[in-house]
């Protein structure tokens, strides 16, 4: 391939695969503060029992003590572990007595209310039917225990009212928003405009169709240029022609900035545009008199305390700065595979996911934490007792193990996890 398309792939895979970086540490020379994080670790640890249908056990009762306790709980994951989503469905299920109403996900606002709405009418066969179409599939819920997890929380709901809020910009379903835009009553200027700009994505999308590249995926490849010609061209658009518009423009600018190798910069605006649309949903909760208890479920970088792992501020400090306003607070878990375990990775070669061994990142950067936790079963470790073990950089540890254990409130390591498999659909 190109470089171009190595640069997208590894673009893809970084939206898509997991977020904490690797910790270069030898196994034959454990450090002393490695030591005691294990040794503490495995103080402060409770098992989670699974037998494939059911969470029990002294770990699942704390989760769900500190998700009563919470105005938001955050997971923050490692994408493509299926027993993820089915753990997520059982906390959603069982805190909904407490308040929780909402569900965060890493897609955009109109994909995930077309999700939820197409979810609330034909649940999983609905979505399954979505997929189908060309565009349809947005990214992780191609994977079929995420998508099962949204149908069944849907389902769980028991109220029409939206449950799903979509956060992020889009990086494989911009033809909806397209085709939503283009049901709208518009300028006959902004009608020429727009069809300018979907026949630049029919054209990539063509173009990959053809070759496999990702290089040719659209929100890659397309020009920022062409959105800004229809806002210019709809000057008195709706809101709702405003948010697909910007969700359209900053993914294309995001990508584009990505591409170009301004790394920081991407990530930067990703953020901020993640945090602005969670504040646009809980300003117009806070609008109808609602202060919905929350889960968000999202890549682990998104939710970290502080800075992140690419070093900018996410969602995650703001959802705790938000909670101590509400007079409550956040709590978060750290979601990571167990060692020798497989995750789902997307292939943007063929827009699907295979099994593939966990990325070793997590059980290098983690290594003390992976000490802590039973072989045989999952282990849940509160963080919160260990951070006096690295209160400080002179410990000697990493900046990513820092993060972690400062950045979570906990961290369940799922010793023999399996991957998600694809969701399959007509």
């Amino acid at each position: 391939m190109k470089p171009i398309a190595n640069i997208v792939s590894a673009t893809l895979l970084a939206c898509l695969a997991p977020t904490v970086p690797v910790m270069a540490e030898s196994a034959e020379d454990v450090p002393a503060y490695a030591k005691k994080l294990a040794e503490a670790g495995k103080l402060h640890r409770l098992a989670l029992e699974y037998d494939g249908e059911t969470f029990s056990g002294p770990a699942m009762d704390k989760l769900l003590e500190e998700g009563r306790k919470a105005q938001f709980f955050l997971i923050g994951e490692e994408h493509g572990i299926a027993e993820n989503p089915e753990l997520a469905t059982a906390l959603f299920k069982q805190l909904q007595p407490a308040g929780y109403a909402k569900l965060v996900i890493e897609v955009s606002p109109y994909v995930a209310s077309h999700m939820d709405e197409t979810l609330r009418k034909g649940g999983i066969d609905g979505l399954r039917n979505l997929f189908a179409r060309p565009g349809g599939e947005p990214a992780f819920f191609g994977m079929r225990e995420e998508a099962q997890f949204l149908a069944d929380v849907r389902a769980s709901s028991g109220s029409s009212e939206p449950l799903l809020w979509g956060v992020d910009y889009e990086v494989a379903s911009e033809r909806l928003l397209l085709s939503a835009l283009e049901e709208m009553d518009k300028p006959e200027a902004a009608v020429v405009k727009l069809a300018a700009l979907r026949n630049a994505s029919d054209a990539s999308w063509e173009k990959y169709e053809e070759t496999r590249g990702p290089q040719y995926i659209f929100s890659f490849s397309g020009d920022p240029e062409l959105v800004q010609a229809v806002k210019d061209a709809w000057p008195e658009r709706s809101g709702q022609a405003e948010q697909l518009l910007n969700t359209l423009q900053q993914t294309l600018e995001i990508n584009r900035l990505f591409v170009g190798r301004q790394i920081l910069e991407s990530n930067a605006q990703r953020s901020a545009l993640i945090r602005s649309n969670f504040l646009k949903h809980w300003a117009a909760e806070k609008a109808r008199g609602e202060t919905p208890r929350v889960m968000v479920k999202l890549g682990a970088s998104h939710l970290v305390r502080g800075r992140n792992f690419t070093e900018v501020f996410d969602l995650g400090p703001m959802l705790h700065e938000i909670a101590t306003l509400e007079g409550g607070k956040a709590f978060s878990v750290l979601v990571l595979p167990g060692l020798n375990a497989q995750t789902a990775v997307f292939d943007p070669t063929q827009f699907s996911y295979r099994p593939a061994p966990a990325k070793d990142g997590y059980a290098k950067a983690a290594r003390p934490l992976y000490d802590a936790a039973w072989p045989d079963k999952y282990t849940l470790i509160d963080l919160r007792p260990l951070r006096s073990i690295l209160r400080s950089p002179r410990s000697g540890a990493s900046a990513s193990l820092m993060k972690t254990v400062h950045g979570f409130d906990m961290v369940l390591i799922m010793s023999g996890s399996t991957a998600s498999a694809e969701l399959t659909h007509p």
